[in-house]
């Protein structure tokens, strides 16, 4: 169990210690990167640390550390027990706890007010990590690559702030994990967001350590994994926007970092231009009202408006089409429609799905993100059902089907896509049309043999139901702000549901373990097709 925060007499003869709280739900990798990590600019006096705790840790008394769901506990005096024993299930609260990712502010506070007995404890408690809990040699007991990267982080952070010699035997074990298979990236994974930055962090750990070897290391992989990160058009195959967001952020931090290195000068200039076509991209996800649409494990959260283009965007590699018909007007149409490569990364079964905004309104959307874990809210957002699908009603999915765009039509009032895949072990043909003057969207499909098969509609949570007759073909919703929505459909009504939990259904994660509810409109076809239109006045 944790040690106990103060006890008996002791506590009422002083003050109680501060107790420093903390927050172990956040999403590590799509924090800001500059939040975490501060390569290529190192002029402050702890960069690895970033920003000071707005609270002190006075010099010499116990550092309460608050975790929830865990009871509090003590830096310094944490019973090794707990490392192979974990207090609390959950993969995200195991990530901040056993990389201690709670400690650089707090650090770069005691460095600042000059705590140095405040600081010996902390690089105390991480070197009795690594005593107590040697590397096993695989993914258990915290030395998976994600969280020993980020302890390597939390080491960088300590050692640069007071060189102590205990802390160099846990980082040079941190650091041996992103040497070997555990390494999330070439040769052992694709590149992924994970690889690049522990390549960042070896690069940091070599440069503070005098090893060269994990300096030539890290920027050979960044130079020969620069090329695999984006398709050609510059969209990231973690299939998200969010994502999009974060490798952006990601190699335009490589880019800095191999300019400080004048071998690697020229593959800097490289990357630089890789990040700008990749935020060109970013601005082709960034919906009208500035924030991201939501596609793949993504949050509803600021885009990129400034990099946003109208027109037409197509990546038949990466699997988008995205498109709108005006920059600054608000009220503009813009669509999404999803086919490509199989679900890879942080994407989605969302192939054939489609997302569309008109009037300065969402209003069919993604499912967004809610965790990691693999629980039951977690297999239905990444699921097909929760997207914008059709599913015929028998058939078993073959997830690495193809799913490929077959037609376009771009004119200046309407846009029309058709996308043809075999997901479900027969012909599935989609037609999507955009009215951009009407504030209309068609969608037709059509499975080979006339199979019967079921529509899933997900609305933005704004929208609220007025009418929905069983069985019936013309459907009506509003949102506070007055906007209508029609939907008229060959088929038929199967059911409406909102926040529904058994089954899971109806919902939208606009954050990171946020969930609120959201219209679901399941619609069975009539006929051998079934075609559904959506109006918006």
């Amino acid at each position: 169990m944790l040690a106990a925060s103060n006890s008996g007499a002791a506590a009422s003869a002083q003050p109680a210690p501060p107790v420093h709280r903390f927050d172990a739900t956040a999403d590590v990798d799509t924090l800001p990167f500059a939040a975490t990590s501060t390569f290529g600019a190192r002029t402050s006096t702890a960069p690895d640390c970033g920003a000071p705790s707005a609270s002190a840790v006075p010099d010499g008394q116990p550092i309460v550390i608050s975790l929830p769901p865990a009871r509090l506990f003590t830096v310094g005096a944490i019973n090794p027990y707990v490392w192979r024993h974990p207090m609390v299930a959950s993969v995200a609260w195991r990530l901040h706890f056993e990389a201690f990712m709670y400690l650089p502010p707090l650090a770069a506070r005691a460095a600042k007010d000059g705590s140095t007995q405040s600081l010996a404890t902390m690089v105390r408690q991480v070197a009795a990590f690594h005593a107590a809990n040697p590397d096993p040699r695989t993914s258990a007991y915290g030395w998976d690559e994600g969280t020993a990267q980020r302890r390597l982080e939390v080491e960088d952070c300590l050692y640069e702030l007071t060189h102590d010699a205990r802390l160099v035997p846990g980082m040079v074990a941190d650091a041996a994990v992103q040497l070997g298979p555990r390494f999330y990236g070439p040769p052992y994974f694709p590149v992924h967001n994970h690889g690049v930055m522990a390549n960042l962090r070896l690069v940091r750990t070599g440069e503070l350590l005098g090893r060269s070897g994990y300096v030539s290391t890290g920027l050979y992989r960044l130079q020969h994994e620069a090329p695999l990160a984006f398709s050609p058009s510059g969209t990231t195959w973690e299939q998200s926007s969010t994502y999009q967001q974060v490798n952006v952020s990601l190699w335009q931090s490589v880019a800095d970092e191999l300019a400080q290195h004048p071998a690697y000068a020229t593959t800097a200039t490289a990357i630089r231009a890789v990040a700008a076509k990749a935020l060109r991209v970013l601005g082709w996800m960034t919906e009208p009202d500035g924030d991201l649409v939501q596609i793949g494990d993504s949050d509803r959260a600021a885009g990129s408006p400034a990099a946003s283009r109208s027109g037409a965007f197509r990546d038949d590699r990466a699997g988008y089409a995205i498109g709108r018909w005006a920059v600054t007007d608000p009220r503009t149409t813009y669509y999404t429609i999803r086919y490509g490569p199989p679900r890879r990364a942080h994407g989605q079964e969302d192939r054939g799905g489609v997302t569309w905004t008109t009037l300065g309104t969402r209003v069919l959307v993604g499912p967004g993100r809610y965790d990691y874990s693999g629980s039951g809210w977690d297999r239905w957002r990444t699921g097909a059902r929760s997207h914008n699908v059709a599913v015929p009603v028998t058939g078993t999915f073959a997830p690495k089907a193809p799913a490929a765009l077959a037609g376009v039509t771009i004119q200046a009032p309407a846009r029309a896509y058709r996308v043809v895949d075999s997901l479900y072990g027969r012909t599935h043909t989609r037609d999507v049309n955009i009215f951009n003057a009407t504030h209309r969207l068609v969608v037709r499909d059509a499975f080979a043999g006339g199979t019967a098969s079921r529509q899933y509609w997900h609305l933005d949570p704004s929208w609220r139901l007025v009418s929905a007759p069983a069985n019936g073909t013309v459907l009506v919703f509003r949102t506070a702000s007055g906007r209508k929505l029609t939907i008229r459909t060959t088929g038929r009504l199967s059911g409406v549901y909102r926040g529904a939990t058994r089954p899971i259904a109806g919902w939208n994660f606009p954050t990171y373990g946020g969930r609120v509810p959201a219209i679901e409109i399941v619609l069975r076809s009539y006929g051998t097709s079934i075609a559904t239109s959506f109006t918006v006045s």
